[in-house]
């Protein structure tokens, strides 16, 4: 396997930038690494805090679930966080991610 699809394959399977680390482009590896998980911190943040506040509207006495409750609980939950901003940040590591790997793969046939 050649250098050029060995580090594409670590940007895409591993974590983006670490093909342009395997390349030895160390500070364009960190330019992919850091902000990708910066994104992911921010959208674990955002699903705790909807776990959490699901966890705080949930009934605490042993009943049977009622599907609309749960169904309302949950929509109640996600008004928490904002989805446009958590959408972004998904779309943006994706972005990210697409782009390291192609940035290795062209760094590697250099």
């Amino acid at each position: 396997m050649n250098k050029a699809t060995k580090a594409a394959l670590f940007s895409a399977l591993l974590i983006p930038g670490w093909g342009q680390i395997y390349l030895k482009y160390y500070k364009r590896g960190l330019a992919f690494i850091v902000p990708v998980l910066i994104g992911i911190l921010a959208m674990v943040w955002m699903v705790v805090q909807v776990g959490m506040a699901i966890i705080r509207a949930a009934p605490v006495a042993k009943e049977t679930v009622q599907i609309g409750n749960a169904v309302r609980i949950t929509s109640d939950a996600l008004k928490v966080i904002d989805l446009s901003t958590f959408l972004l940040i998904f779309f943006l590591i994706v972005v990210l991610w697409i782009l390291s790997i192609v940035d290795a793969y062209y760094l590697g046939k250099k």
